[in-house]
């Protein structure tokens, strides 16, 4: 939706609509930041229509507390969400519960447009083509965190594998990073023992040139983009691979 169409949608409210348009929006942007944060410490594939889910009449709902705080949370509930369906700014499910169903409101994107043209917040900040996503960009600087003797592969999460080391398959795949392999000696005697060792091998994570050019070229963007996460300097050349 343009933003003259976002604002036409919204100039067409009235002041209850909008106010359930205003708040069913900063539900869904307060699910959208705890889905992208929880994201990056646990990979789900859990679909964006399903986690955008607002509950109205379940107990403790935070929609329902905020329209209350408003003084618009009342039987008249049903016919507000229909006139904001009806001009395609949500959408309502309804989700069996335990003792009756429970009412869910999603926002649409048409919605999430009007409502930020409406409110003020201005289009949609778009990622820039160059740029990892938030969570890719915190993987890989665990990798350059690590420093020249690379970082162990248990130590990424493994869907970010096949984004960021080169020769993988993924769709959108950078040849950021590659994984070297070495192998050492462990003692696997016990104490008394006559020492027993076996090769262990050990893999990590480096920097491909690649991708030591990309993140010097534009740590300063990263750390604009993205300031909550903790970047760290442009690392040193490495040493050679052993």
């Amino acid at each position: 939706m343009t933003t003259s169409k976002a604002h036409t949608a919204w100039d067409g409210l009235n002041d209850r609509q909008r106010t359930y348009l205003d708040a069913i929006f900063h539900e869904d942007q307060a699910r959208e930041e705890a889905h992208h944060a929880d994201s990056a410490r646990t990979w789900s594939s859990t679909p964006a229509r399903v986690w955008r889910r607002i509950p109205l009449n379940s107990a403790g709902s935070s929609l329902a507390s905020r329209l209350r705080s408003k003084g618009v949370h009342d039987p008249g509930a049903g016919s507000t969400l229909s006139a904001l369906c009806t001009r395609g700014l949500a959408e309502v499910d309804h989700v069996p519960g335990i003792l009756s169903d429970i009412v869910c409101v999603r926002i649409t994107p048409a919605g999430r447009a009007a409502a930020r043209a409406g409110l003020g917040y201005g289009p949609r900040w778009v990622k820039p083509r160059w740029a990892l996503s938030e969570w890719l960009w915190r993987e890989f600087t665990k990798v350059v965190a690590a420093g020249e003797d690379g970082l162990q592969t248990d130590q990424m999460w493994h869907s970010a594998h096949g984004y960021l080391v080169d020769g993988e398959l993924a769709r959108g795949n950078r040849p950021y990073l590659c994984v070297v392999v070495t192998w050492e000696k462990v003692n696997r005697a016990y104490p008394g023992e006559p020492p027993r060792y076996i090769n262990r091998e050990r893999r990590r994570y480096r920097l491909t040139d690649t991708g030591r050019a990309h993140y010097t070229e534009r740590l300063a963007d990263y750390r604009e983009i993205y300031p909550e996460v903790v970047a760290p300097d442009v690392p040193p050349e490495p040493a050679d691979t052993p």
